[in-house]
């Protein structure tokens, strides 16, 4: 949908506003027997029709800047022909094209709103010099109306039409813009961000096709070396290093398979998940220890991805590594999110929150990387990540990730 139709859905209802009027003006002066009055009931047979048309399309189908410019330059020709017919200059009502020079300004390029303002110059300007005037028949002036109390009561409708558009069309049209301003910069800042991971997930996917060769070479020295006889001590120790060697391929390969699959997801619980999770975690971390509080724990349907299993467990290797305390795992269920609170009650884990930018790190042994792509992975499903600093000095991760829709209808 164009930024435009707001503000011809808006225009609507003002249109609709002033055409009432005429139709109200035109009748009473067919009422008190005003001779000539065809050509301009004529011209709002036409602009009525005309007014429901262009608004209808406005509902169905985007509005380009030049059809509301020809929209525009009909408008106040359809206002000449109409003014010419009651008085001209004399009729209070030609203060319109004030309005519609503000619309034009508002919701046009400055182009276009110099050849309406030419426009409304010049029909403004032929009006005082040519123009059908009113002749009230001779019952009506003797019952005391004359034009210029026709101008009066014209000059005060006018003013009551000018306040009502400035203090509620302009406003709404001005907070439609600024909202519309604000997605523009969000849709920029999000744009930045995947740029940014797209580089960091090329750098990733190079680094680790350039791991292979490297790992591939020290498996097989030592296979070699654990073909000789060497002592005991030494080949326990190349047993621990082709363990280690084996489980960083299996790492790549691991790697390799789940960015193949990592835009496919599934709906799964979130509790089963994160049990899933946390057994994953211990096998890579067999010191890990945590807790759950089992009167705390909500079930919840939500979206899943390999993207979210790695920021899961990013999310725990930084509590865990964030103080010497167990950490403790609690979850729940609000405003169609699962969250997970991840809780390290160590005094001193406030301090190891990190406080500057992007790939900034509080440990000494880290770059910082594994939070902003953990929050950017959840981002993408919808969810966020929350650290909060407590009075006591420890730190607690929220993970919010909204349920399925179908979660949604339960929870209602």
């Amino acid at each position: 949908m164009s930024d435009l139709n707001p503000l011809l859905q808006r225009l609507a209802l003002l249109q609709l506003s002033v055409a009432t009027v005429w139709l109200l003006f035109l009748g009473y002066l067919q009422n008190l027997s005003v001779p000539n009055l065809q050509p301009a009931w004529l011209l709002l047979g036409l602009y009525l029709p005309i007014l429901l048309a262009v608004n209808w399309q406005g509902a169905r189908r985007s509005i380009k800047p030049w059809q509301l410019f020809l929209y525009l330059m009909l408008e106040c020709q359809l206002l000449t022909g109409l003014l010419f017919f009651t008085g001209g200059a004399t009729n209070p009502l030609i203060s319109y094209y004030l309005v519609l020079l503000v619309l034009a300004a508002y919701g046009l390029p400055g182009s276009y709103v110099i050849w309406i303002t030419l426009l409304g110059v010049a029909d403004y300007s032929l009006l005082n010099l040519w123009y059908q005037p009113l002749l009230l028949p001779h019952q009506a002036q003797l019952e005391g109306l004359s034009l210029m109390d026709w101008h009066l009561a014209g000059m005060w409708l006018t003013f009551v039409i000018s306040v009502a558009v400035l203090t509620t069309l302009i406003p709404l049209l001005v907070r439609s813009k600024q909202r519309q301003q604000q997605e523009i910069q969000q849709l920029r800042e999000q744009q930045l961000k995947n740029e940014q991971l797209v580089g960091i997930g090329t750098l990733a996917a190079g680094t680790a096709h350039e791991m292979g060769t490297p790992l591939m070479t020290m498996s097989m020295l030592l296979d070699d070396m654990a073909s000789e006889p060497l002592p005991e001590v030494i080949q326990e120790d190349i047993d621990i290093l082709k363990q280690q060697v084996e489980r960083c391929q299996t790492s790549l390969r691991a790697l390799s398979e789940r960015g193949r699959h990592v835009r496919q997801t599934t709906q799964v619980d979130a509790l089963d998940w994160l049990q899933q999770q946390l057994h994953q975690w211990q096998l890579s971390h067999p010191n890990a220890c945590w807790e759950m509080d089992t009167h705390d724990l909500s079930h919840g349907q939500i979206r899943h991805s390999p993207l979210l299993d790695q920021a899961l467990l990013n999310l725990l290797d930084n509590a865990a590594e964030a103080g010497q305390h167990t950490i403790q795992l609690s979850s729940g269920i609000d405003l169609q999110h699962w969250l997970l609170n991840i809780h390290q009650p160590d005094p001193n884990a406030a301090e190891q929150l990190t406080q500057g930018g992007l790939f900034a790190s509080a440990k000494t042994d880290g770059m910082g990387m594994g939070m902003y792509l953990s929050n950017a992975s959840v981002e993408q499903f919808g969810g966020s990540i929350h650290l909060q600093a407590l009075p006591d000095g420890s730190s607690l991760c929220q993970l919010r990730l909204p349920l399925t829709p179908d979660q949604h209808r339960n929870t209602r």
